[in-house]
């Protein structure tokens, strides 16, 4: 086997280089992918166009189950989509972040990620600063915070790949990201009076971030973190609690290699201990599930080949989660032709995998080659936001 060895940023601005060489740069519609409990539609949501390459979250506030959508806009501002009932008539409200809280920029070609504690919002980006920063909604108003200023870490890598996420029962935050300018993932973490960071990569001697997204939760205190390693392998970053360790998943499982700009997902089945990871493969694009029950033992699975689905050409865009009755989810931008880019859904139902175009369904927009996608699920509704040609 042979290992690709490459270092700092260089290789992930020569990805979106070659892109945006070869496909017309253009700012992107928000659109949103619902099912009802019924059947699947897809929605225009308007307002400030996204950036092409950019990135995007969306999760649901609690008790009010009101979806809130973040994205990098193509004013390099980051925005907020969400539905509100305004004069007696339910609209999508856009609402520039940026400009609302006077905080730095958004880095195009960078992950966003972000949770909520209730009706508290938070959400992490690249600033065009070269730091990582942190957008908090009190239940009052915004704010934005510098974080790698208050932890005193290095600069964020440009185009590089975020996840966040809190442990319980300490509702601590924790927030992982690509350093500049060797590319090694940090840990910033608030123990709830100051921040601090953390070279994970330096601290296991493992490898740096290559990819262009990362996936990761946590289970109590013990944190899991998937992404793909400078050697172009899956890797996995987990603390037991004691220290960190990295593992090579790809060599563990003997799965195949992931394309060089695969996206990776990743879920935990609620109320069990199984963890399952999902990438494409290197030069057919199939959708590679990786699935352990003890953290040791890693079994690989083709989804493509099993239902006979259209592959991902390698593109990033993939999100998985979970519904009750343990139905698994997954996510991704299927490429049928250079341009014909559709939404379509791994859905296993307990026995068995099956592929829905969700693009072809719907009648909805192409998504857009490189960008992120994302979803969750309210009980059995579930929603899907991309960028839309």
């Amino acid at each position: 086997m042979t290992n690709v060895k490459v270092q700092g940023r260089l290789p992930l601005i020569a990805l979106f280089l070659f892109a945006s060489l070869t496909l017309p740069l253009q700012a992107q519609q928000i659109h949103q992918l619902v099912y009802n409990n019924v059947n699947w539609s897809d929605s225009n949501l308007g307002g400030t166009l996204g950036n092409e390459f950019g990135g995007i979250v969306a999760f649901v506030t609690t008790p009010n189950n009101q979806e809130h959508i973040y994205y990098g806009g193509s004013d390099g501002h980051i925005h907020q989509r969400y539905f509100a009932n305004i004069g007696g008539f339910p609209i999508w409200v856009d609402e520039d972040l940026t400009a609302e809280t006077g905080g730095a920029s958004d880095y195009f070609y960078a992950q966003l990620a972000g949770f909520a504690i209730q009706n508290f919002q938070y959400v992490f980006y690249y600033g065009n600063d070269t730091h990582i920063h942190q957008l908090l909604y009190n239940n009052v108003k915004w704010a934005n915070q510098d974080l790698t200023s208050l932890a005193g870490g290095p600069s964020a890598s440009s185009g590089g790949s975020m996840v966040a996420f809190t442990t319980t029962p300490n509702n601590q935050i924790h927030v992982y990201y690509r350093a500049d300018p060797d590319g090694d993932l940090h840990q910033l973490f608030f123990n709830g009076q100051r921040w601090s960071d953390e070279n994970l990569t330096k601290e296991t001697g493992g490898q740096g971030n290559f990819g262009l997204t990362a996936a990761g939760f946590s289970n109590g205190n013990y944190q899991y973190i998937f992404y793909l390693g400078f050697d172009v392998h899956i890797h996995e970053l987990y603390y037991n609690n004691i220290r960190w360790n990295d593992v090579d998943l790809t060599i563990r499982s003997g799965s195949p290699l992931p394309d060089l700009s695969s996206g990776v997902a990743a879920l935990l089945i609620p109320g069990t201990q199984t963890m399952q990871v999902y990438y494409s493969s290197r030069s057919i694009g199939d959708v590679i599930q990786l699935a352990s029950s003890d953290n040791y033992s890693w079994s690989k699975g083709n989804l493509t080949y099993l239902t006979n689905g259209p592959g991902t050409s390698g593109q990033p865009g993939l999100t998985a989660f979970t519904t009750p009755g343990n139905g698994v989810h997954v996510y991704y931008v299927a490429q049928l032709s250079q341009t014909d880019n559709h939404i379509n859904q791994l859905f296993f139902n307990g026995s068995t995998w099956s592929n829905e175009d969700l693009t072809a369904e719907t009648n909805g927009g192409l998504a857009q080659w490189g960008n992120q996608i994302s979803g969750f699920a309210v009980g059995n509704l579930q929603y899907v936001v991309y960028e839309a040609q």
